[in-house]
């Protein structure tokens, strides 16, 4: 039986190789992971000058409830019945007059983003996290055109 410790020490060593192995193959490097948040930052920035989610912000802001109106932003899979948050990690996306936030808030301006052949259609509405929906109807599109994101020439 003297042969058994060491199989089993063998098998316990290739078992955490392979773990390791697996654990690297899944690990996006933060270079990586920070431009893509800030692509990610670019497309809402880009589809929050449209003029809907424009005037859900404005009328949340006029309401003097907070400077920034928290933004909450996910991507609807339909396929799927799920919604999904469009960032990762703590997002730094925002401008003068919003911010991205990931907790659940009372009140918030919520984008919500469903895949089209080349770039997003796109809702905003105002909401609660008890009110987050499946359905809605798309404001418009937008669309990757080189570096820039830009509004489809019609709504959805």
């Amino acid at each position: 039986m003297v042969e058994f410790p060491r199989i089993r020490w063998a098998l316990a060593v290739a078992g955490l190789g392979f773990m390791g192995t697996m654990g690297c193959v899944r690990t996006v490097p933060y270079a990586q992971r920070m431009e893509a948040e800030d692509e990610k930052c670019t497309l809402l920035q880009a589809l929050m000058r449209q003029p809907a989610p424009a005037q859900a912000i404005q009328n949340f802001v006029a309401e003097g409830k907070e400077e920034k109106a928290p933004v909450v932003v996910y991507v609807r899979r339909p396929e799927d019945a799920t919604l999904e948050r469009f960032f990762t990690g703590e997002p730094r996306c925002a401008d003068d007059s919003f911010k991205v936030v990931q907790e659940n808030v009372v009140d918030a301006v919520v984008v919500y983003l469903q895949e089209v052949q080349g770039g997003y259609a796109y809702d905003a509405q105002r909401s609660s996290p008890e009110h987050l929906t499946m359905d809605g109807r798309p404001q418009g599109t937008v669309r990757k055109d080189g570096t820039v994101w830009v509004a489809g020439a019609d709504a959805i």
